[in-house]
């Protein structure tokens, strides 16, 4: 489970939450999942959601279509969540600064703020990461921890 963060895993079953190089991936290919829909997943079908490849138009295609065959047999359950959304074609993550929102979050909870240097340096997903991390009205719980698993505490934002 390589493309899980340290911080995703909690000492029970890892892929008990949706995780985030999943819901990195349902954003790329234009799908929103709730918990529900997570649930009815096996651990072998929730796995391979992780491990399956989502880089390339094809790829995603690929994802897609899988993700849509693994529900398919639960359809009639009335609160999947399963919805179409738009793919953003400049997503915040790609930004080479700091998004206001994580440097608000950050800064009201007294956390280190990386510079645009640091957040360059992070990849998509660790940024995706921080973007979702420090949404309006989030816990947060995982925050801190994703810090330091990136580098960006203290020590790393000297």
């Amino acid at each position: 489970m390589t493309a899980l963060f340290q911080f995703e895993q909690d000492g029970r079953y890892a892929l008990r939450r949706i995780p985030m190089i999943v819901r990195f991936n349902l954003d790329a290919i234009g799908i929103r999942f709730d918990f529900p829909a997570w649930a009815v997943l096996t651990r072998e079908e929730r796995q391979e959601l992780v491990d399956l490849p989502c880089t390339t138009d094809a790829q995603k295609a690929r994802y897609r279509q899988r993700i849509l065959d693994m529900l398919a047999s639960h359809a009639e359950l009335p609160d999947l969540g399963l919805e179409d959304i738009a793919v953003d074609s400049d997503p915040p993550w790609c930004s080479t600064t700091v998004p206001a929102d994580v440097v608000d979050t950050l800064s009201e909870l007294d956390l280190p703020i990386p510079t645009d240097v640091h957040w360059q340096a992070l990849s998509d997903l660790q940024r995706f990461v921080l973007i979702k991390l420090t949404r309006r009205g989030h816990k947060n719980a995982n925050l801190q921890a994703a810090l330091d698993e990136f580098g960006l505490n203290e020590d790393g934002i000297a």
